[in-house]
């Protein structure tokens, strides 16, 4: 038997609200994964195949509150400029 053969599980998971599937305990444990983990899901045809990251890092961050008031500050549009779009899209709303 090979290796690969020997590692295929299977079970029946009832799909929930939001799509939402609970994988069964002792498969969580066997890939290292809790909860508030990312996993990486993938759909092959009509096949689901769902991967624990080898790493803990994940490909995204959190920004803090500060980082993000810092964005919104460097995206606002200078007034003039804001005004001249406000006028715009009212006279397209009075069209």
């Amino acid at each position: 038997m090979s290796q690969t053969t020997a590692n295929i599980q299977e079970a029946w998971l009832k799909v929930l609200g939001k799509g939402m599937i609970t994988l069964p305990k002792k498969w969580r444990e066997d890939m290292g994964v809790g909860a508030g983990d990312v996993i990486k899901a993938k759909k092959e045809g009509a096949k689901v195949v769902i991967e624990a990251r080898q790493t803990r890092t994940v490909p995204y961050r959190v920004y803090s509150d500060s980082e993000i008031d810092e964005f919104i500050r460097e995206d606002k549009l200078p007034k003039r400029l804001a005004k001249k779009v406000k006028e715009h899209f009212m006279s397209l709303s009075a069209q």
